[in-house]
């Protein structure tokens, strides 16, 4: 396992984005594969792949570098305590990051990458706040590890490591919302 980390380790150095990016696809293809298979049971031949490609595209290219960046602008700030550093990160991350880009990006890009672009707006209305509190059940506690004791080049993979079941419960969570917007659109 140590041989592992400092491979990853290693990866981060050399190329954050890139590895950071990955490891945010690797995560959230995984969460709705468990959504799929272990919470709706679909079974392999039902399975959406579909569905699948596109949380390992959000991953990648939506997530993946925004995150990175996020946790770079976050980790260049410096103040007189650890104490002080851990409440203020986890307080932007919590406060600014989750309502105004993690958030609403997730069900607004899910929305367009299904083709529905006009669901976006509503989606997100319809999600949002029910997500955040929860998610801040999860990532407020996760976060205060994380920035007290975790390595700024393992902060990613923790935090990634933390976020497969929140990502099983999102990919959950968006399958519904989705399904409750057809039958609405299909109802008399």
């Amino acid at each position: 396992m140590a041989s592992i980390l400092s491979l990853y380790s290693a990866a981060f150095a050399r190329r954050p984005m890139a590895t950071q990016s990955a490891t945010s696809a690797i995560i959230f293809g995984t969460g709705d594969i468990i959504a799929q298979q272990l919470v709706d049971r679909k079974g392999l031949k039902n399975h959406d792949y579909t569905r699948t490609a596109r949380f390992l595209f959000y991953g990648a290219c939506l997530f993946g570098p925004v995150l990175t960046k996020w946790h770079q602008f976050i980790n260049r700030r410096h103040f007189d305590s650890p104490l002080r550093a851990v409440i203020y990160k986890v307080t932007l991350d919590q406060f600014v990051a989750a309502p105004f880009i993690t958030v609403p990006m997730f069900f607004g890009s899910m929305s367009i990458m299904e083709g529905r672009p006009h669901e976006a707006i509503p989606r997100i209305r319809n999600s949002y706040v029910s997500t955040l509190t929860r998610g801040w059940c999860l990532f407020i506690p996760a976060q205060i590890v994380n920035f007290a004791f975790v390595p700024i080049s393992m902060r990613i993979l923790f935090f990634s490591t933390v976020a497969l079941c929140w990502n099983t419960y999102l990919s959950f969570f968006n399958a519904r919302q989705k399904q409750l917007q057809e039958q609405a659109e299909n109802s008399p």
